[in-house]
């Protein structure tokens, strides 16, 4: 884990260093977890993006998955998700679409109080722009919930949030940005459990990435809404 952490660090700054296009972003981040029997569950959530600092909405994201329980603390999951942006250049608005199947592992575990989790993320994705490219993603994920003013069982009151997430092009990055690291996103948040089923969280993301024209760090305020039913 400590291997981990440094690896971040140094995309972190290597990225802040490089990077020539910024932009203010707003996110809308409503993330739902419905149980079906004591080992499955379905994951559904949806993001809306803003962008061109927070001039227009550009991105919808919908994303839904079946997710089988092995304990409390090791969880697999297959999904799909849906991905529609729409930017503008010199000709005008050119939508993209993107769909992807996606396969994860999760692991949650706890340190007195504070709640981690670490998922490993595998995606097929078909983008199409004049027609359908293909290429596979593998992302890193860690988060951590600190409890700041809670109840003894962390079921209500306020917490602080911190989470990273770094994207790897694994198969065919040419049709992507032609690199094997994608990006990274960082987020720290403050948020108020209002019980054992729902979170909210209001934070700063710092988000890195390559594409096909250059580097990109973008700077968004992000909404999440967690739901646990």
């Amino acid at each position: 884990m400590k291997f981990l952490t440094l690896v971040v660090i140094g995309f972190l700054v290597f990225g802040n260093c490089i990077a020539q296009t910024s932009e203010t972003q707003a996110w809308l981040f409503i993330n739902h977890s419905q149980k079906l029997t004591d080992k499955f569950d379905v994951l559904a959530d949806v993001q809306v993006r803003s962008a061109n600092d927070i001039k227009y909405l550009n991105t919808v994201l919908l994303r839904s998955a079946l997710n089988f329980h092995f304990n409390k603390k090791h969880a697999v999951a297959l999904g799909y998700a849906f991905k529609g942006d729409r930017e503008f250049d010199e000709t005008g608005e050119v939508r993209i679409a993107e769909h992807r199947v996606y396969e994860q592992y999760q692991h949650d575990f706890k340190a007195k109080q504070t709640e981690m989790a670490l998922r490993l993320r595998f995606e097929q994705r078909w983008i199409k722009e004049d027609a359908y490219n293909f290429s596979q993603r593998g992302r890193i994920f860690y988060t951590v919930q600190i409890p700041l003013l809670t109840d003894t069982g962390f079921t209500k009151g306020l917490f602080a949030g911190l989470q990273n997430e770094l994207f790897l092009n694994l198969q065919n990055r040419k049709a992507v940005n032609g690199r094997v690291f994608d990006q990274n996103r960082t987020f720290g948040s403050l948020g108020y459990r209002l019980s054992k089923n729902v979170d909210t969280e209001l934070g700063y993301m710092f988000w890195f990435q390559h594409e096909s024209d250059g580097p990109y760090r973008r700077h968004i305020i992000q909404f999440v809404l967690t739901t646990n039913f």
